[in-house]
């Protein structure tokens, strides 16, 4: 299977780790056609974009993730040539999405430490923070 490497202008979020499943889904615009900027916008400060849900196409599996360099992040993953031949490399809207099997269960162990991170340099505030336990043993 050959591997794509997705290439990130920005820095992604910091949750995304290797074995997660990255998918992808081409972009169009929506909204007034025949608009006077010669874009087809709503009357909005941000630009809608849409593609029907049947279009989101799994890539596949991230198989190493590339960091932040000062200019661009990177995420490689394994694509089937199958798709690469149907769709071409991907482009447009990236997503991306836990295993189940791996990322379903609670904390384990008797210990635990939360590291709360904001990349932004605007002032945040967080709403809300909680935890859920079980005894399992005294």
């Amino acid at each position: 299977m050959p591997a794509v490497t997705l290439v990130f202008p920005h820095i992604i979020n910091v949750s995304v780790q290797v074995g997660d499943i990255v998918y992808f889904v081409g972009t169009s615009p929506v909204g007034i056609s025949g608009s006077p900027t010669g874009f087809p916008w709503e009357s909005t400060s941000t630009p809608h974009w849409t593609a029907p849900r049947t279009s989101v196409i799994e890539i596949g599996p991230v198989t190493q993730l590339i960091p932040w360099n000062g200019t661009d992040e990177r995420v490689v993953a394994n694509m089937p040539l199958s798709l690469i031949n149907q769709y071409g490399l991907p482009n447009g809207f990236i997503m991306f999405s836990k295993d189940n099997k791996a990322n379903l269960s609670s904390i384990l162990g008797y210990y635990a430490l939360v590291n709360i991170r904001n990349n932004s340099t605007d002032k945040a505030e967080m709403f809300s923070l909680g935890a859920d336990f079980v005894e399992s043993s005294k």
